[in-house]
């Protein structure tokens, strides 16, 4: 495998740049180099992060918990910290596995100890934005409990997630009638394989702007702003293509 990623690699810094052709061919691209460079890689930013974390005055974090497709739970941790000098830095902290239940003894723990990896001083944490989740949320066996419990005297700022603040902003407008017509429209052509597909040959066929149309979730509801502007824009192509299949 690492011979044919060397041969490929040769052919394509041919086509872009020849004259560097010798110094891409000494370079390995075996699974072990490769992946020691990956595990090097990481050491790297982690240490840079960590750098950084150390420097911070004032933090805040996201944190996400979700099901991956394997069912195993992941929960994310981004943090946001100003240093001495005004300067702002936003990463990926980490992510960590829940092996067993979700609860917010479990989030609460792989939270302290993915601060506890990456040296995150609990005092400089002045802000913390989760979901709604009852894990999240709730006010004696909930990660936002537990928190307070475990740091009564850190006046920290606990936020509601803003994708989720979307839904409730949703509540105010009365678009349902609209919303439901695009999404049924969406739908008929995304939910099954072939008419999906004959839908994007066919706007390759007429040559369209766009390749093809936009899902609509419930959960980021302003992307219900990108469903009805790419309808609209396709309207009709979308009324042609109907009519060809009848």
């Amino acid at each position: 495998m690492g011979s044919s990623l060397n041969n490929a690699c040769s052919k394509f810094v041919m086509f872009l740049c020849p004259d560097k052709k010798n110094n891409f061919q000494t370079v390995s691209l075996s699974r072990k180099t490769v992946t020691s460079r990956i595990e090097a890689i990481d050491k790297n930013l982690t240490s840079q992060l960590e750098s950084k974390i150390g420097q911070f005055k004032f933090c805040s974090i996201a944190m996400d918990e979700s099901t991956d497709i394997n069912d195993t739970a992941q929960l994310v941790l981004f943090i946001r910290g100003v240093d001495e000098n005004f300067e702002i830095t936003e990463e990926l902290a980490c992510m960590r596995s829940l092996k067993g239940t979700t609860k917010g003894c479990d989030i609460f723990r792989e939270f302290q100890e993915g601060l506890l990896t990456l040296k995150v001083p609990i005092t400089n944490i002045c802000n913390n934005t989760t979901d709604g989740a009852p894990n999240m949320t709730a006010k004696k066996s909930g990660f936002l409990g537990l928190f307070h419990q475990n740091y009564n005297g850190n006046n920290v700022v606990f936020l509601h997630c803003v994708i989720h603040q979307n839904v409730l902003c949703k509540s105010a407008l009365n678009m349902k009638p609209v919303l439901d017509a695009v999404v049924k429209l969406v739908n008929t052509i995304r939910s099954r394989g072939l008419t999906h597909r004959q839908f994007r040959d066919f706007l390759q066929s007429v040559q369209s702007e766009y390749s093809d149309g936009l899902h609509y979730t419930k959960v980021r509801w302003f992307s219900a702003e990108c469903v009805f502007e790419r309808v609209w824009q396709l309207k009709d192509d979308i009324v042609s293509f109907f009519h060809e299949k009848q």
